[in-house]
């Protein structure tokens, strides 16, 4: 209702209520007195203050009565909070209860010798220990786990012993070779698994924060196997321990191989067996995260490093056992690695020879025995370092002095300890590259096999270069160093020789300085081979150069031509030196090499010969067939396009043998066009449709003049 409305609606009330008597002004006072009488009497009503009306009164009683609610209320969840908490307690209590009724039983059970009740209760226990790991009474958690400890010990030196009678009754460990022939009884293989199940499940729970009995120190990688696969050992550490320590026989610094060869004689007797026998006995239990294979491998291989590193501190004095024990130690982790499939994230003997004062030595003696041998391998009688792998099935060419050196360092499993004898390698590679600059004759020395081997190290390192860990140590030296590493300029005279996948890889990477070192090695090498290709060459082609080409026979058609004569030792010695290169270097170094000798070849015999010499058509026909029937050719056998890598020869030759009226013509209209711009310089158009797309029409010109029959109006036009 509007506001008009209302009034509408008063005024009627009003006029219908006192009708007449509104037109007197007395009555109408009387009225409104009235009216206001009535409207102090509505509002002393609706006072809440006012205790004597009804709504006051009802308010009053409803606020008092909320207020004893919120009180009870308040009340109520203090006693529920109460209550929960003693039932929390009683649970607690139930529990503790509960596992001293275990407890009870258990020692009950143990007394009676039923291994599977005990087994059973100890479950029960720890399962309680489980479901209490969040309860704040720290006392009862403490007696859950004194009591749960207790009994792991008493239950795992009770069934050891029965373990160890079931092993006896398998004829365990196999230390005889006709071992395989027999088996023993399936009975005693299925009490064998029965006590594995029971030692797997009395494994103290990792909600009890137990340390492991862990060694200290380097050897602190090698994590305890599960409890079954430490009794399998066990027997066999005893044994190590007889034959290779104390006064044996068999104890000696010197002859490291031979407790290296008994581990890896036990691993492969014993292997087998722990994937038939134990595996599955894990995998009931849902443990897919041991492997039953790697834990024992990790077990024998930790004896085999204890025996190292208490013996490496005492032998680094002695070169020969030092030097002896490292070959043999990366020799037993190869082919633990190679043969029997020991995982890169298992610890391994390389750790004991990793340790910074070994690796010093290490390092020092690395350095000293190829500094003594240098003279030795690189020597011209000795070419049995760059022999090539006999598995190189990829035509890497990759030669044995490179496989070995890659191999040394490729197991380390630190990338900062592969990086320190990557130095050294980088050190010995450029004492490498110094000796191997030789006189004398380039082609029969080591050089191509020397570019063999920087070459397959260069692609070794750019795949590293791209892997997760490498990256990750890049970005951990660059916030040491506050630094990145800076490229090496790459000389341009000599990038040609730069294969397109290694100079894809971005300078962001930890071997972006090694790289272009080796890289700049090889250029030298690859540079230095082209250029005594090219030497003997431009000595061989001196007669041919001088050949009386404005003096040549007319007449004979082309097919029957023959090489010119003083042409054959130039070919003679390009045909062997490429071949030679063919086969010493790798596929990719022999195509950089033979393009950049080819385009060298071009610009030689164009300046040296074509801008040389004039030219009769005998002379233009003959060099014609020089080119395209023996130097071509020569160079197919490398390439299914030849011709483009002699631009300069191929459109030389088209311009010298072209009819005398032609060449005059294009002569002339070069000439006239000369200086023209634009639409209307339609000078190059006309080379193209002779075949001459690389010369410039002034250079055009020139070739043209070298001809004999175009003497009126010769232009010089350098």
């Amino acid at each position: 209702m509007t506001t008009s409305d209302m009034k509408q609606t008063i005024l009627r009330e009003l006029e219908d209520k006192y009708g007449d008597r509104l037109l007197d002004l007395g009555q109408c006072t009387d009225i409104y007195n009235s009216l206001l009488e009535h409207k102090a009497l509505i509002e002393a009503r609706l006072n809440p203050s006012n205790c004597e009306n009804l709504i006051g009164t009802a308010l009053q009683e409803a606020k008092q009565i909320v207020g004893e609610s919120v009180e009870i209320t308040s009340q109520s969840k203090k006693s529920i909070e109460v209550i929960e908490k003693e039932l929390r307690e009683i649970d607690q209590v139930n529990s503790d209860l509960k596992a001293r009724v275990d407890n009870l039983e258990l020692q009950h059970e143990v007394s009676k010798k039923d291994d599977e009740k005990c087994v059973t209760l100890f479950a029960n226990i720890t399962e309680i220990y489980r479901i209490l790991s969040d309860c704040p009474l720290l006392h009862l958690k403490d007696f859950l786990k004194e009591t749960m400890l207790y009994w792991h010990n008493i239950l795992r030196d009770k069934l050891g012993k029965v373990f160890d009678e079931a092993l006896k009754q398998v004829k365990w460990p196999f230390l005889s070779a006709n071992f395989s022939l027999v088996s023993p009884f399936e009975v005693n293989v299925d009490k064998l698994q029965l006590l594995a199940e029971y030692l797997l499940q009395i494994e103290i729970p990792p909600e009890a924060n137990v340390p492991p009995s862990i060694p200290l120190g380097v050897l602190s990688d090698f994590i305890p196997p599960c409890l079954p696969i430490q009794l399998l050992i066990l027997p066999l550490r005893k044994r190590f321990i007889y034959h290779f320590y104390g006064n044996r026989k068999t104890n000696r610094v010197d002859r490291p191989e031979w407790y290296f060869t008994q581990i890896l004689t036990w691993i492969k007797d014993h292997q087998d067996y722990m994937g038939t026998w134990i595996q599955p006995v894990i995998d009931k239990f849902g443990l897919h995260h041991i492997d039953a294979k790697n834990e024992f491998m990790r077990g024998l291989v930790q004896l085999a490093a204890e025996k190292l590193n208490s013996e490496i501190s005492s032998i680094q004095f002695d070169d020969f056992a030092f030097s002896h024990s490292i070959d043999e130690a990366l020799g037993f982790d190869k082919e633990l690695r190679e043969l029997y499939n020991y995982p890169a994230s298992e610890p391994s003997i390389i750790g004991i020879l990793t340790q910074a004062q070994v690796l010093v030595k290490w390092l020092s003696m690395e350095k000293k025995y190829a500094t003594e041998k240098m003279d030795a391998i690189l020597s011209s009688s000795s070419m049995d370092a760059f022999d090539l792998l006999t598995s190189d099935v990829e035509d890497l060419k990759i030669t044995t002095c490179a496989d070995a050196f890659i191999t040394l360092y490729e197991c380390l499993p630190q990338p900062g300890h592969r990086l320190q004898f990557l130095e050294l390698q980088l050190e010995l590679l450029d004492d490498f590259r110094i000796v191997n600059a030789e006189e004398g004759d380039y082609m029969e020395s080591k050089i191509p096999s020397v570019a063999n081997t920087l070459y397959y190290v260069e692609n070794v390192l750019v795949d590293w270069g791209t892997m997760l860990h490498y990256l990750n140590l890049y970005y951990y030296k660059n916030q040491i160093n506050d630094a990145e590493y800076d490229a090496i300029l790459v000389s341009p005279n000599l990038s040609d020789f730069d294969d397109h996948i290694n100079m894809d890889l971005e300078s962001d990477t930890l071997f972006a300085e090694t790289l272009s070192l080796y890289r700049h090695f090889r250029r030298d090498l690859l540079a230095g081979l082209a250029e005594a290709v090219l030497m003997e060459v431009r000595k061989r082609s001196w007669n041919y150069r001088r050949e009386r080409w404005a003096f040549m026979k007319v007449g004979k058609e082309f097919r029957s031509l023959s090489l010119t004569p003083s042409a054959c030792p130039m070919f003679e010695v390009l045909s062997k030196r490429l071949h030679q290169l063919q086969k010493k270097l790798q596929s990719k170094l022999f195509i950089a090499v033979f393009r950049n000798i080819a385009t060298q070849l071009d610009t030689h015999l164009f300046e040296d010969l074509v801008l040389d010499n004039r030219f009769n058509d005998g002379g233009a026909l003959q060099f014609k067939f020089d080119i395209t029937r023996n130097l071509l050719p020569l160079f197919a056998h490398y390439t299914d396009m030849p011709a483009t890598y002699f631009p300069q020869l191929s459109e030389s030759y088209v311009l010298l043998n072209l009819a005398k009226g032609s060449a005059l013509l294009l002569r002339e209209t070069l000439l006239a066009l000369d200086g023209t711009t634009g639409v209307e310089d339609t000078r190059g158009k006309m080379l193209k449709e002779i075949g001459v797309n690389n010369f410039s029409p002034k250079m055009a010109i020139k070739i043209l003049n070298q001809r004999v029959d175009i003497t009126i109006n010769r232009v010089n036009v350098d």
